[in-house]
């Protein structure tokens, strides 16, 4: 069941970007961690202390880096808001508002970036989400400035052909689906907002006491 702030969608293309790293993160603490214990238990006579210290620090930078490759993914989400979208990223959020929003459009993955199009890098990590659908948000414009998007994002969260983020999920039908219930209750309520502006712009010049006597 929908939450009142809308489900939260988990952001797939996340398992590709630093799901691929889990294991050899995990593995490489594991070795730097094991060789500094095994080397404070006097098993292995290298390295001499202090030497010994950068195993402990190597395995503990390696060992959190293991645990973020391990949690990102799964804290990664697109939520359709009461008044904004919003993309949570592991280290980086961005909340559009609907009032920036044209439309949405599902779209197959393959043909919204071509194979022939990508480097052999992109295309082996991307290969295997070919086929699948997912939603284009197209904007008015983004809610910062690209370039600094693209610090945080990858080009996949990127529409090529318009100025509009790519969500790719395992729901995309409900997606759509609530996030264009969110769209209209916005723009609806927006019209009604603006068709009560008017009418108090033409109702007050009548009630002027200038106007009475005429």
């Amino acid at each position: 069941m929908a939450s009142p702030h809308g489900s939260k969608f988990r952001l797939v293309i996340y398992d590709r970007l630093i799901g691929r790293f889990r294991w050899p993160t995990f593995l490489l603490a594991a070795l730097l961690l094991g060789l500094w214990f095994a080397n404070r238990r006097g098993l292995i006579p290298w390295p001499a202390p202090p030497g010994d210290a950068f195993l402990l620090s190597g395995g503990l930078v390696a060992l959190a880096c293991a645990l973020f490759v391990w949690v990102g993914p799964v804290t990664s989400y697109v939520q359709p808001r009461k008044d904004h979208l919003r993309l949570q990223t592991p280290i980086y959020r961005v909340m559009i508002s609907y009032r920036r929003v044209l439309g949405t459009r599902p779209v197959d993955l393959t043909k919204l970036y071509p194979p022939a199009s990508l480097r052999s890098s992109q295309r082996r990590l991307i290969q295997p989400l070919f086929g699948k659908t997912a939603i284009v948000v197209d904007v008015q414009e983004l809610p910062v400035p690209r370039l600094v998007m693209r610090l945080f994002l990858n080009r996949f969260f990127f529409s090529p052909d318009h100025t509009g983020l790519v969500l790719l999920v395992d729901q995309w039908m409900e997606l759509s689906k609530q996030l264009s219930t969110r769209l209209d209750t916005h723009r609806t309520g927006r019209q009604a907002r603006l068709d009560e502006r008017l009418a108090t712009a033409v109702v007050a010049p009548s009630a002027h006491p200038k106007n009475k006597g005429r």
